[in-house]
């Protein structure tokens, strides 16, 4: 390597490389005739079109092949997770004919008839466990370039040329069968804006902003009373139809995607979702529904406060309960009436309803001297 090509490379990619990252890309590009743009070296190893980039800032490295064929499929270990998942609903767990290879890695696809051919070959799935067994993360198959991505300390603290093209030679294993495929078969790989996904998603982002926007309705309009007692039954009617929701969206697409990528992420977000849209339609069902009359109480006030939530100032009046002797209740005021009030002089007269569901919500009140 020469001086001067060193120095070009350390120069442009002293910001973001590591000396040594820089002279290894600076050695690949005079070795392999390959050029650099934009922190992406391109070059060619025998037969084999490849690219390599490091992220410095995640201490990683990215090395991928070009192949023939547009297709998704991503091989990485297996976790705990992923463990689980496979006992609970294993119907829908990748098979590759390999019982050591499926119980040591796991398969995430939208192209089940593209991953299947590829993957069921004994000499892919060797050069597989051989890349994830040396400190490579993942391999995957993204677009059109069969990619592997592993921490800067895979290769080695003095990794040289040899490290990066032997892992190139090993990608091209993989890319040149996926380009064997497309040339037999007309396989079309699912498109990336899959319709049922994209729907799957969109119904839980509409059932969020609805659930959002009823919270905070019901809290507006049917303010509790005691609204501790109100999470007692978000959790007894929000948990439990997390279970048939996932359990449907996983029917869905359970042919987009193999094991579990896609179902864990709608799962984990379901369960946010749902508790909030159930929670919401609750606590407005309470004061929509409610049919009887508004109670009135003249209660003491016996305390007031000020507090600031996210910039802004909430004011509140502590009340004498009006069903339990020696309990104080806190409903929120506005700053007239907190202005207004004076505690243990102050009366206020309480309007509220018993709710439809059993919890009291405030409708209004006045202040009486």
């Amino acid at each position: 390597m020469s001086t001067t090509g060193f120095m070009a490379a350390q120069g442009s990619y002293k910001s973001r490389y590591s000396k040594a990252d820089a002279a290894l890309i600076e050695e690949l590009r005079q070795r392999c005739g390959g050029e650099l743009r934009k922190d992406v070296l391109f070059a060619k190893h025998g037969t084999a079109d490849f690219q390599l980039r490091f992220l410095p800032q995640q201490q990683r490295y990215l090395v991928s092949v070009v192949c023939r064929m547009a297709g998704r499929f991503r091989v990485t270990r297996q976790g705990a997770l992923d463990r689980w998942m496979a006992a609970f609903v294993p119907a829908w767990q990748f098979r590759s004919r390999d019982a050591r290879f499926d119980r040591d890695f796991s398969v995430q696809t939208r192209d089940l008839e593209l991953a299947a051919a590829i993957l069921t070959r004994q000499p892919i799935r060797a050069v597989v466990r051989r890349l994830l067994d040396q400190g490579v993360q993942a391999v995957h198959l993204d677009g059109d370039r069969v990619k592997a991505s592993g921490t800067r300390k895979a290769l080695g603290s003095k990794a040289v040329a040899e490290d990066i093209l032997r892992l190139v030679e090993e990608l091209a294993r993989i890319a040149d069968a996926v380009t064997a495929f497309a040339a037999h078969h007309e396989v079309r790989p699912s498109p990336k804006n899959d319709p049922v996904v994209v729907g799957s998603w969109t119904a839980l982002g509409v059932l969020g902003v609805l659930g959002f926007f009823m919270l905070i309705a019901g809290a507006i309009e049917y303010t509790l009373v005691q609204p501790a007692r109100f999470l007692l039954p978000c959790a007894i009617f929000g948990l439990p139809p997390i279970v048939p929701v996932v359990f449907a969206l996983a029917l869905a697409v359970q042919r987009r995607t193999s094991p579990y990528g896609l179902v864990r992420g709608l799962a984990g977000v379901s369960m946010l979702v749902v508790p909030l849209f159930v929670s919401g339609a609750l606590l407005l069902s309470n004061g929509v529904l409610d049919p009887t009359p508004a109670e009135e109480h003249v209660v003491s006030v016996v305390g007031k406060s000020i507090r600031k939530d996210d910039n802004k100032l909430r004011y509140s009046a502590g009340l004498a309960s009006w069903w339990t002797e020696g309990d104080v209740r806190w409903v929120p005021i506005s700053k007239a009436t907190y202005d207004d009030l004076e505690p243990n002089v102050s009366l206020m007269q309480v309007r509220t309803h018993p709710g439809k569901l059993g919890y009291e919500w405030l409708d209004g009140y006045t202040v009486r001297r």
